[in-house]
């Protein structure tokens, strides 16, 4: 059987792969095809898709944005991001980072006033697009805590003492941003950010939104809650997608391809694709 994996990152946010060892370790792997979707930023499109010659694998760019549903952080997939279509999705990416980038002053200010003593000015040095994984592991790095997942339910909480998150745009709006910019929008894990009840009276409005599917094969499912949702989407006609969400040894993560996505997902989303033009 083909396997794909459509939720990984690189450097280019917070993974330690580079594009090109994203893509040769998913040739190692035997996957089939593999995507790139870094969070909220679409700057690693030209060293992913050169990496992608000559390997003999199936490539698909994209972002992770993150949005807000019902009070809550949830997060979408822009799939199939090329040169012809990033003109928007750029310049809102770039605003977004714009906002994150005084998030990450606010909280490098409540961390030092809180005795956990970190230099902003020498992580932006150090990584790209900075987010909470970042804090996270130099923290760890500094004997902190114990790990990354550690840092993340403790300081590093949302609405917490520290962390305060930036404004997030609307989940259905951005749903409706995707499909004008020509891409291919896909709700990442939705049961690590929503409840059933949520996620159920959301989809009929997402679908009609232009949603094209949900992840149901990620590695922090377990197999009730993976076959709740691949029938979840059979029942709203969107595609069973997923991913590994692998980010290399930055945070705490599945490795690369450990979701087992059906070859048939990739298939599936790409046709959507081709049907928005």
């Amino acid at each position: 059987m083909m396997y794909c994996d459509l939720h990984n990152h690189s450097i280019f946010s917070d993974g330690s792969f580079t594009p090109l060892e994203l893509v040769k370790y998913a040739k190692e792997k035997g996957l089939s095809a593999v995507a790139l979707t870094d969070h909220n930023t679409v700057t690693g499109i030209d060293e992913f898709y050169k990496a992608l010659d000559n390997v003999g694998i199936e490539g698909v760019f994209g972002t992770e944005l993150t949005t807000e549903h019902n009070g809550k952080e949830t997060h979408l997939l822009a799939l199939f991001v090329n040169k012809d279509n990033m003109g928007g999705i750029f310049e809102f990416t770039e605003e977004r980072k714009r906002l994150k980038r005084q998030s990450n002053i606010e909280l490098a200010e409540a961390l030092n006033k809180g005795g956990y003593k970190v230099n902003l000015a020498e992580m932006e040095k150090k990584y790209r697009n900075i987010n909470r994984a970042h804090f996270a592991r130099e923290l760890v790095l500094s004997g902190y805590m114990g790990s990354t997942d550690e840092a993340f339910e403790t300081v590093l909480a949302s609405g917490g003492d520290y962390y305060k998150p930036y404004p997030r745009p609307d989940l259905l709006e951005t749903v409706k941003l995707v499909k004008k910019w020509g891409c291919v929008s896909v709700l990442a894990h939705p049961l690590l950010n929503l409840e059933r009840d949520e996620l159920e009276e959301a989809l009929p409005r997402l679908r009609e939104a232009g949603l094209c599917g949900f992840e149901a094969y990620y590695p922090k499912f377990s197999e009730k809650e993976k076959d709740y949702l691949f029938n979840l989407a059979i029942k709203h006609g969107l595609i069973p997608s997923g991913g590994s969400d692998f980010h290399g040894d930055i945070k705490s993560s599945s490795d690369l391809g450990v979701a087992n996505v059906p070859y048939s997902s990739y298939e599936a989303l790409k046709a959507c694709c081709l049907s928005l033009k």
